[in-house]
């Protein structure tokens, strides 16, 4: 038998508190998962970045497209000449500029 408990003994030292493992959980049981993934110290480390190329490789395509257009109006406008050449230079250019525009949005 146990023997009475005094008025000042608090209930914490009480055998049927359960485990202390239990409070941290209680704790931690509202609290999200990747909370506790990035509270990892050594284990989680950064590295930087890999560098961005998208704005290099966009300002290429746009001049290759500006080069083409370049040499096309040369080809249309002087080798062939005319109306045909002007056609021709306008089918070109709409071309290049569709091109040119799905090439630069795909660049990601």
């Amino acid at each position: 038998m146990m023997p009475p408990r005094e008025a000042s003994e608090s209930d914490s030292s009480s055998i049927y508190d359960g485990y202390p493992g239990e409070q941290a959980y209680s704790q931690q049981h509202y609290e999200r998962p990747y909370q506790h993934q990035s509270m990892g110290g050594a284990a989680g480390k950064l590295y930087p970045s890999a560098p961005d190329n998208k704005n290099v490789l966009r300002l290429i395509a746009f001049g290759m497209s500006l080069l083409a257009l370049i040499a096309l109006a040369f080809i249309c406008l002087s080798i062939v000449g005319g109306t045909g050449g002007w056609i021709s230079f306008c089918a070109a250019a709409l071309a290049i500029f569709i091109i040119a525009v799905v090439a630069i949005d795909k660049i990601k």
